[in-house]
């Protein structure tokens, strides 16, 4: 009996503490709300600092490296805490204003362990919401789905049952706090930028985010988009830009070869990484190709992700640097606008443009953006069939021959792709991504063994996994270039790596000493002079243009001038001559092209092939749809709505359960992973006399 009355009274105890507890956190809400609101941003930032840093002991030297940054991003939450003063239930407004920060800070924490790229607000769009999830774990996505809980729950009963600010409400008086607070982070915001502490320059995002602090960042990717207006920007300044660029070269007597440029997910040559040793070349192919032909470093604006922002880069020309913090123009300005691309350049020369890639179409919204850089066709996974996937269920390369050989063999005269037209196949790879597996897999081949010292058995085994990956690739690479030779016809293949993996890859482990540095290689089989050149991502448009002779769209202009003998341009200049001529086609007047921009809104199809329905018949309530090019993601629909569908082949789908009616409207829809329609079939109409098909008794029998 005495233990369990002790034991009561330990439990009175403990509620004893925690009501106290609760009641002095009222109480220094009512009395102190601003030195409550300082205390717990301070904690919250520490917090979040020590998250993204995944150790304690860094955040506190991060504090000590960088106490007024600290307090900056301190200030700023406090800031977003001091509208708890508007509600007379503070304590539900405290917690309604806090845990998003730390519920933040925990996504970014887990996204970092994989992809490096820290979290911006554009991740919390409702196309990329997806992408956070995919990098996380079953038992951490369970984790995150329970917090959210916690939080909405325990905001409700704050809300319910949480104590309340008696008397009159001050509302002059807190709205003057909250004023105050405002001011207070705008003051040293100005402060900190005139003394350097902190920068609007987030070419190494990482390097920001680690230097500035999260909150800072984070924040900034929220209201910070666009290219800045340049303070000379005028009609008068484009003009004198213009009259330095060379005129555009006469191409009608050119050979004017087929062009492949394939972006290689998360590929380097594993050669480049010191003290590591290697049962047999990881990547033949792509030495062979250096040592032959036109190659080079290539500096990208990521390390770990940001596929799409490479990419934006090597096809429009333009510098990342003067976007927003962490912005992806795909998610942006090039869901509205237009502007000089490589595929528009090379359509001016009588090209037609072809987009491949082997993972969903609207990843990163490409299904929704290259028709704003005219791409005429893009093959998504969706459209592709008969393709093997990693261990991580990503689409392997190897399908990738076929369907660029497609895009430039196939011909489709009624719209003008003929078979003598040159084509420029834009190709994005995806088996390279991570993640990478810390433990050996079942079933997973290991063609290429290695060794090192410089690294942990963790890291070993998610190098070999990434490696075997990358030779993988290596042989999707001579596989093409067998069937280009087989072919033929006059083609320039250019490939290059959008970043490194999202490994444990350090400077000092590489041989280019920079993790921001991959390669690009090329073929050709026309005679192209060997001419090796190191590039930034958005001059690699540039360099090939000027090899194969081509010098048309303003951008690529100027980087040519930039590359050429005894050039005029400093670096400065060019850095101020791109941001004007970017600023000017996607924000500005279009002064460059006399006020009317020349590059129309493609009506892009989706797929290289259209996927066709040509016969429709129906046998009792279950409808077979013939046609061409089905793949899984296939699906019948009737005026509108969705069947289930079953792919028997890829010229047949079937729909059980199914009641038409005369006139019904039926089509095959491209499905995405995100449940959107990326194309549509044209209609077959139903008439029972065209398209039933009675059943004979036998055939009753069977079924029954």
């Amino acid at each position: 009996m005495k233990e369990v009355k002790s034991n009561q009274n330990k439990e009175k105890a403990e509620v004893s503490r925690f009501k106290r507890f609760f009641l002095f956190l009222g109480k220094a809400l009512r009395e102190h709300p601003l030195i409550f609101f300082l205390v717990l941003s301070v904690i919250e930032n520490f917090a979040i600092e020590s998250l993204s840093r995944h150790s304690v002991v860094e955040g506190f030297e991060h504090i000590v490296s960088h106490p007024l940054v600290f307090i900056y991003n301190s200030l700023i939450i406090m800031f977003t805490l001091s509208f708890a003063l508007l509600f007379r239930r503070r304590l539900f407004g405290t917690v309604l204003f806090s845990m998003p920060w730390i519920i933040c800070g925990f996504i970014n924490s887990v996204i970092l362990t994989y992809r490096v790229t820290p979290l911006g607000a554009i991740d919390f769009q409702i196309a990329r919401f997806g992408l956070i999830l995919m990098y996380l774990s079953p038992v951490q996505r369970i984790m995150l789905y329970v917090g959210v809980g916690i939080f909405i729950v325990s905001i409700i009963s704050l809300w319910l049952l949480g104590p309340k600010v008696t008397g009159k409400m001050q509302y002059g008086k807190n709205t003057a706090a909250i004023a105050g607070s405002l001011a207070a982070v705008m003051v040293m915001t100005g402060l900190a930028h005139q003394f350097r502490i902190l920068s609007t320059d987030f070419g190494n995002l990482v390097g920001a985010y680690d230097n500035y602090g999260f909150v800072y960042c984070f924040t900034s990717s929220i209201i910070d988009t666009g290219i800045d207006k340049p303070d000379d920007y005028s009609q008068k300044g484009m003009e004198e830009i213009l009259a330095e660029l060379p005129q555009t070269n006469e191409t009608e007597e050119m050979i004017k070869p087929d062009v492949v440029l394939i972006q290689l997910e998360s590929f380097i040559d594993a050669k480049n990484l010191k003290d590591m040793t290697f049962s047999d070349d990881p990547a033949p192919i792509f030495s062979y190709l250096r040592d032959n032909y036109s190659t080079g470093r290539l500096e990208v604006p990521s390390f770990g992700g940001g596929t799409a922002n490479t990419e934006f880069e090597v096809l429009t020309g333009m510098n990342l640097d003067y976007f927003g913090a962490g912005e992806y123009p795909y998610k942006t300005i090039l869901l509205e606008e237009t502007c000089e691309t490589m595929a528009y350049n090379l359509k001016e020369l009588g090209y037609s443009a072809h987009a491949i890639h082997n993972h969903t179409g609207n990843f990163y919204d490409r299904d929704k953006v290259y028709p704003h850089m005219g791409f005429d066709s893009f093959q998504s996974k969706e459209y592709m069939y008969d393709y093997d996937t990693t261990y991580y269920d990503w689409c392997k390369d190897a399908v990738l021959t076929k369907e660029i050989m497609t895009a430039l063999n196939y011909t489709d005269e009624e719209n003008g792709i003929t078979a003598d037209k040159p084509r420029f196949v834009w190709t994005v790879s995806v088996q390279g991504h991570g993640a990478y597996p810390t433990e050996p897999i079942e079933g997973v081949d290991t063609v290429i063994e290695i060794e090192s010292e410089s690294f942990t058995e963790e890291e070993l085994c998610s190098l070999e996994y990434y490696i075997n990956q990358l030779y993988e690739m290596d042989m999707f690479l001579g596989n093409l270039i067998a069937a280009l030779e087989q072919r033929g016809k006059p083609t320039m293949l250019i490939a290059y790596g959008d970043h490194l993996p999202a490994l444990n890859i350090q400077p000092k482990d590489l041989e280019s000493g920079n993790i921001y540095k991959t390669e690009y290689v090329t073929w050709n089989n026309f005679g192209l002079e060997k001419k090796d050149r190191d590039l930034r991502t958005y001059e690699l448009q540039g360099e090939i243009m000027k090899q194969l002779g081509y010098n048309n769209g303003n951008l690529v202009k100027l980087h040519q001038l930039k590359s050429s003998e005894n050039s005029p341009l400093s670096e400065k200049e060019l850095q101020r001559q791109i941001k004007y001529l970017a600023y000017d086609m996607l924000y500005g007047d279009n002064f460059q092209f006399g006020g009317e921009k020349p590059y129309a809104l493609v009506d892009m199809r989706m797929g290289t092939l259209p996927i066709t329905a040509t016969g429709l018949k129906v046998m009792e309530n279950i409808v077979y749809v013939q046609g061409e090019g089905f793949t899984t993601k296939s699906k019948i629909f009737i005026n509108g709505k969705k069947q289930k569908t079953v792919m028997l082949s890829q010229y047949s789908l079937m729909a059980k359960d199914v009641t038409l009616n005369a006139g019904d409207e039926i089509t095959v829809g491209q499905t995405s992973s995100k449940k959107e329609v990326l194309s549509y079939s044209a209609p077959i109409i139903y008439e029972e006399e065209l398209h039933m098909v009675p059943v004979s008794e036998e055939q009753a029998e069977v079924k029954n």
